[in-house]
């Protein structure tokens, strides 16, 4: 009965665990080059200051040519934010 419990907790960890995702847009200005890099984690902590550091940097140039231009965040396989540069440059010009 040990084992039967001990599958079951097993199982039930696997189907009530969340997954993080993250999409990144980068475009480079100069020679058109658009990009999007996925980051994936299961670590809630991880999730959270990653999420922190693409809110704070979506808009910014991560080199002289390179800017990222949307993040979308989404947890188990459903959207549950996207930030785009255009709306966050808007709101702060006006």
């Amino acid at each position: 009965m040990n084992r039967v419990q001990q599958m079951t907790a097993e199982l039930n960890q696997i189907l009530h665990s969340d997954t993080y995702q993250f999409e990144i847009d980068t475009e480079d200005y100069v020679f058109g080059f658009k990009k999007t890099i996925r980051k994936r984690t299961k670590n809630l902590a991880k999730a959270i200051q990653l999420q922190v550091k693409l809110a704070n940097d979506c808009g910014r140039f991560l080199s002289d040519m390179v800017r990222i231009v949307a993040v979308r965040i989404y947890k188990n396989g459903e959207l549950r934010k996207e930030l785009r540069a255009e709306e966050i440059t808007s709101t702060y010009n006006g």
